[in-house]
């Protein structure tokens, strides 16, 4: 059995997961990360064009979180926690709260939650997606009722009746946020299109290179 290791908790290592899942469902799939919870903590852009922006299967129920066909916006916490509770029930294994000491293409050394939480997994692919530090464009975002939200070229409407703004100026406190947030990238507006994109890319490479390499 090919065992595949991903480090970080990014909407591309998920994504990446859930496709190596599809395209070699024999595959071990293992994602440590240092955070205590997938999703729910902070957030992330969640501006759609459509609904769903990824594989169906891949998501858990969102409950009243899931974005009508009109929508486009979701909660992007929420698409992440349901995107992460899927690849559990797929079969991935999850190490939480676990910090990686060392790191090869062959074994990943961490230190975990507990008194026992030292060890190693020995792995066939090791891939690194844990979030880098890097300089990129910050923005500022607010959530409000849809029929508060300001003008602004970077909007989307969710399913529960309100809108998530995105600008790269501080907005003015003008009383109508349920939310504020801040997030360092490119673009708001093509954030999950592009990471659901990075997830299949990469996945594909490691299926093509590792566990079904093309027979010369």
């Amino acid at each position: 059995m090919t065992s595949i290791t991903i480090l970080g908790d990014s909407l591309s290592a998920l994504c990446a997961g859930h496709r190596l899942l599809d395209l070699a469902p024999e595959a071990e799939v293992n994602l440590i990360t240092d955070r205590a919870e997938i999703g729910l903590i902070g957030e992330i852009p969640g501006l759609i064009s459509s609904w769903p922006p990824c594989p169906q299967h891949w998501i858990s129920d969102m409950s009243s979180q899931t974005p009508a066909p009109s929508s486009t916006a979701v909660r992007g916490s929420w698409f992440l926690k349901a995107i992460g509770i899927q690849l559990s029930k797929r079969g991935c294994t999850f190490l939480l709260r676990t910090r990686v000491t060392t790191a090869s293409e062959k074994e990943v050394r961490f230190v975990g939650a507990g008194p026992m939480g030292n060890g190693a997994i020995q792995t066939d692919h090791l891939l690194d997606l844990r979030q880098k530090n890097q300089k990129s464009a910050r923005w500022h975002g607010f959530v409000c009722r849809t029929e508060d939200a300001t003008q602004t070229s970077v909007f989307g409407d969710r399913s529960d009746g309100t809108t998530e703004v995105w600008s790269r100026e501080i907005p003015e406190s003008n009383g109508i946020s349920l939310q504020e947030m801040t997030w360092a990238g490119a673009q708001p507006s093509t954030f999950i299109s592009e990471e659901v994109e990075l997830g299949l890319k990469l996945a594909q490479t490691i299926v093509d290179t590792i566990i079904h390499p093309v027979e010369q």
